[in-house]
């Protein structure tokens, strides 16, 4: 599993953390007796205030989190372009190594055929 796959899993893990710990102390806050209602609006006043941060955060780390999955995928594909340049250069370099050495053949053989028409022309001499 990609890193930014697993970061996309842990943030919907917290988020509905969150969202169920928010439910769960919202419905306290309602059990809370009449006569102390003004803590229970302060209360809820927080967790609204609590609620938005969490949403920029949940945002912020999405948006990190597309651009690393990004990043990613060109990582991958640079990755498998590099692979591929490798493999065409180690095969240009045999095919430089065995043009080389057919080169290297016929020169000997031009070698080679002149000492003899060398040799045959000294003995036409004599």
């Amino acid at each position: 599993m990609s890193i930014s796959a697993t970061a996309f899993r842990w943030l919907d893990i917290l988020e509905a953390e969150f969202d169920k710990t928010f439910v769960d102390l919202d419905l306290l806050l309602g059990e809370i007796d009449e006569d102390q209602i003004e803590i229970t609006g302060d209360g809820r006043a927080k967790l609204g205030i609590l609620s938005s941060c969490f949403a920029q955060l949940v945002h912020k780390t999405q948006t990190i989190s597309q651009a690393n999955a990004k990043l990613e995928a060109q990582l991958l594909d640079a990755q498998a372009e590099i692979i591929n340049i490798k493999a065409d250069r180690q095969a240009l370099e045999q095919q430089s190594n065995d043009t080389l050495a057919l080169l290297h053949t016929s020169q000997l053989e031009c070698q080679i055929l002149k000492t003899n028409s060398e040799i045959e022309g000294a003995d036409v001499i004599r």
